[in-house]
């Protein structure tokens, strides 16, 4: 019988000492047997060494903090496996995961397999809750092949991650956009990556309301960063994302009725200012799939907080976008 190929998990992380016991106590309960371990500390300053000595892992430990895309690809570079699991240190995946992405990988016309968030998280916060909702929704509605390498859950042959370059050294910090630009990348190069649904996991990530608004500005600046490169490079490389059109739809109509309030103002016509009212409804309407799932999942007084919220959060990435462009114009690319 062949011998099942060696995973390499990679769990790049930066003073994450309070959720990676339960990170690493999960995939030591894995299923799938032929599996290497890497925790990649990224300079902390916490216990996060200690913790991960606990476990039956390899340690490998940067002198300075380098940010979440180069941790990623130095355990790559010191991977042993033939396929690559990358994963977060606030990730809990289920015994079960890797096997899938084994199985997936048996079939030789798939390079790559991405899963998604479980819709339950472990705070019951309403920021937590909302934004955990968000990347179920946005991922389960994903085709089977896709332009996505989502680093929750991901997996890809080590020749290919490597013969690629791995992430893009140029983006810094915790990870935000570098796995959207080599999904983009590996898209637009012909790799087949496919979405398991049945891959999915637990995201432990405590989310305040600035927490949440400012990683979505930040996701929307860099998002359109990556498009104005994309579209304005030679290679033009394919654009993919997990955002559902609506999303930008939306984005257009707070941006209109924040142009149309300031016009009326500008030219004293306060009784135009009801037609704002139109442009915020009409964002509300075009996200109403997103809005009536949540209405499913949590109740209606989740739904009517998330209506809410959904509009100043649609108002915080259309910000977000006209910083990525103003930055792009001003020569910082990423």
């Amino acid at each position: 019988m062949k011998e099942k190929p060696l995973i390499s998990v990679v769990i790049p992380v930066h003073n994450g000492a309070a959720t990676l016991p339960h990170c690493l106590e999960a995939l030591v309960a894995s299923v799938y047997e032929n599996v290497e371990i890497i925790v990649v500390d990224d300079a902390s300053t916490d216990d996060t060494p200690a913790v991960a000595a606990r476990y039956p892992c390899r340690l490998l430990r940067l002198p300075e903090n380098v940010g979440a895309a180069r941790a990623k690809n130095f355990g790559a570079q010191e991977a042993k496996g033939e396929i690559l699991f990358f994963t977060d240190a606030d990730v809990y995946v289920p015994p079960p995961a890797l096997a899938y992405v084994a199985e997936d990988l048996a079939d030789p016309e798939v390079d790559g397999v991405v899963g998604l968030l479980a819709r339950d998280c472990p705070h019951e916060n309403f920021a937590s809750q909302f934004k955990n909702l968000w990347m179920h929704f946005t991922y389960l509605r994903q085709p089977r092949r896709v332009g996505l390498f989502f680093t929750s859950a991901a997996a890809i042959r080590r020749e290919i991650f490597i013969r690629e370059g791995g992430f893009d050294p140029h983006y810094q910090g915790a990870s935000i956009t570098e796995d959207i630009e080599f999904g983009q990348r590996l898209l637009s190069r012909g790799y087949r990556i496919v979405m398991d649904k049945r891959l999915t996991v637990v995201h432990d990530k405590h989310y305040t309301m600035g927490d949440l608004l400012r990683t979505d500005l930040l996701r929307a600046r860099g998002l359109m960063q990556t498009w104005l490169r994309n579209r304005l490079s030679k290679t033009k490389r394919a654009h993919y994302a997990s955002v559902p059109w609506y999303f930008g739809a939306g984005v257009l109509m707070m941006g209109l009725a924040t142009l149309w309030a300031l016009a009326a103002l500008a030219l004293g016509q306060a009784q135009l200012l009801w037609e704002v009212g139109l442009f915020i409804l009409g964002a509300l309407v075009l996200n109403s799939p997103f809005l009536l799932a949540l209405g499913r999942w949590r109740g209606g007084v989740f739904f009517l907080q998330s209506a809410l919220f959904l509009l100043v959060d649609l108002y915080v990435s259309g910000l977000g976008i006209l910083v990525g462009v103003w930055d792009f114009l001003r020569g910082k690319r990423y």
